[in-house]
């Protein structure tokens, strides 16, 4: 019916369809391999829409498959925006996304056409979505930052911390002492306006008391895949990245990785796909270099050769561990984005219920388990909503009956929203007995992470270890007693 319907709208004439206020923006999320793209273009082609890209790796040139760009032949003439353009010698930081990302809004608007936004990475869709989130705009005017405040930004994490907790020790604690980018950001607050990162961020919480925080008309399409269905589809599609040039993207960005001295923490250097390797390349680099080297063949015959020299060191175990690795860094990736979305973004949105959703805010789930089901399940149903939400017709089933429980509930809302002064949830808690990947005493912020720490299975084993560890010690001293005594007699 909808796919009947939709053939004689006139794409020109969807302002006519557009609510009065602010003008309207689509935003689609949902795990990495959940078809989020695919949903964009079918919706776009209907509705007169185009994309803005929101995922962090996608912005840089190239690397089209590691990045799962979706394929430019697949995009059907649909534009798109904020995508393929960052030189991988550049980081791109938030700010600059969503400087980028509000241009495109603008001038797709202004081309009365449906902004269409994608992914992706979470703190750049917050930025992007809603005014308070991430500090990036303030009633202050910002200065330059001088050669010495530079030098600290960036400066070794440590140092970040030690400067922000001396500064500002009320945000600092909101944060882990190893984000280097939210202690940067925070810094860089301090050098710019010279207000403390934590008075802005508590005139934010009232802000949003007394209005919408969303920046635009906005409704929230989730893609949501049962996970079990979802990590079957993930690891099929890691395999087809392998076959269809993921390998040579990643060769070719560990050159790149080499010839800067770079690191896995920054840049385009993140991706999924590329520390996973990084002891496959390392193993592999050292004999690919002495074989060419060493050849004098004919430029064919060197090609050839090469060829059959990768083919042979992808049969090998650290290849394969690196595919194992791609796969459950990817499937763990999946898994955080729904936790992001349930406990983060959702509760966001159901606060827009008090405004009545003046400025839109409903969060629609979109069930693309069954494959099979597509055209039903997402197509038809996304594109029914989506035309009813740029009518100003709030109309529209949200969430699929069966997919109630993914929701936030009320209790949980009310919880978000209980501590205006959200100071006193910041406090962190060390663990002597669970280190961190840094090597330093495991580090929680906040007392629902301890709790949820002190319950993990990880905790419980190193409690099991160290009970183990005073058992041998006190073992060891008995021993060593009786050698003693013994000696004595």
């Amino acid at each position: 019916m909808i796919l009947r319907l939709s053939r004689f709208i006139n794409p020109a004439s969807m302002s006519s369809l557009k609510p009065k206020g602010k003008k309207p923006i689509i935003s689609i999320v949902g795990t990495t391999g959940v078809g989020k793209s695919q949903f964009s273009i079918d919706l776009a082609k209907r509705i007169n829409g185009e994309i803005i890209n929101a995922d962090s790796m996608q912005v840089y040139k190239g690397l089209d498959i590691i990045t799962n760009k979706h394929p430019v032949l697949e995009r059907e003439g649909v534009p798109h925006h904020v995508i393929d353009y960052v030189d991988w010698t550049d980081e791109y930081f938030i700010h600059k996304f969503t400087q980028d990302a509000n241009a495109a809004i603008e001038d797709i608007h202004k081309r009365d056409k449906v902004p269409i936004v994608v992914g992706g990475t979470h703190y750049y869709l917050q930025s992007l979505l809603f005014k308070n989130k991430t500090m990036d705009s303030t009633k202050v005017k910002e200065r330059e930052l001088t050669a010495e405040e530079l030098s600290i930004l960036d400066g070794p994490v440590d140092e970040l911390f030690k400067t922000l907790k001396d500064v500002d020790p009320i945000i600092a604690e909101k944060f882990h002492p190893q984000d280097q980018r939210k202690l940067r950001r925070a810094l860089e607050i301090w050098y710019t306006t010279g207000q403390k990162p934590s008075t802005i961020y508590h005139e934010q919480k009232i802000g949003e008391l007394e209005e919408s925080s969303l920046k635009y008309n906005t409704i929230v399409f989730w893609l949501y895949s049962e996970m079990t269905e979802l990590s079957k589809r993930l690891d099929l599609r890691v395999d087809t990245m392998m076959q269809t040039g993921a390998v040579d993207e990643i060769n070719n960005l560990y050159s790149s990785y080499k010839a800067r001295g770079a690191d896995c923490t920054s840049g385009i250097y993140q991706v999924i796909g590329f520390k996973e390797f990084l002891p496959w390349l390392e193993e592999s680099s050292s004999s690919s270099s002495s074989s060419s080297s060493s050849s004098s063949s004919s430029s064919s015959l060197a090609d050839k050769q090469g060829a059959v020299a990768k083919e042979e060191r992808m049969k090998t175990k650290a290849f394969d561990s690196g595919v194992d690795r791609m796969k459950i860094r990817t499937r763990q990736y999946a898994k955080y984005q729904v936790k992001w979305i349930q406990k983060t973004l959702s509760l966001e949105l159901e606060k827009e219920a008090k405004f009545n959703y003046e400025n839109g805010g409903q969060l629609c789930i979109l069930d693309a388990t069954d494959l099979s089901q597509w055209d039903t399940s997402v197509r038809n149903r996304g594109l029914e909503i989506a035309l009813k939400f740029l009518s100003g017709n709030n109309d529209f089933e949200m969430v699929p009956e069966k997919l109630q429980d993914l929701l936030a509930n009320d209790a949980k809302h009310a919880k978000s929203n209980k501590n205006l002064n959200a100071n006193t949830k910041w406090k962190h808690f060390t663990c002597e007995l669970c280190t961190a990947k840094n090597g330093q005493p495991l580090v929680a912020v906040g007392e629902e992470l301890w709790i949820e720490h002190l319950n993990s299975r990880r905790h419980r084993r190193a409690i099991a270890a160290s009970k183990k560890r005073g058992h041998i010690e006190e073992m060891i001293k008995l021993k060593e007693a009786k050698r003693r005594d013994l000696e004595l007699e």
